[in-house]
């Protein structure tokens, strides 16, 4: 399922520079770690961001399918 990033990310945030405050904005949604991911990556498409794996796996990583860092 294709999740449109636009649906969840209001307008002011469709700004690369905003790189913080979506990634903060996405890893507060009570959803799994993929659709985190797609969100993610759509808003990276949608403004001509590159992300790096490092990013993407923190968002990941919040998702309610992730029960925090194994130790």
């Amino acid at each position: 399922m294709t999740i449109s990033p636009n649906v969840i990310i209001p307008e002011n945030l469709l700004y690369g520079y905003h790189l913080a405050d979506v990634m903060d904005l996405i890893t507060r949604l009570h959803v799994n770690g993929e659709t985190k991911v797609e969100l993610l990556k759509g808003w990276a498409q949608t403004v001509g961001v590159r992300l790096s794996a490092s990013q993407f796996n923190t968002v990941r990583n919040t998702g309610t399918d992730c029960f925090g860092p194994v130790t």
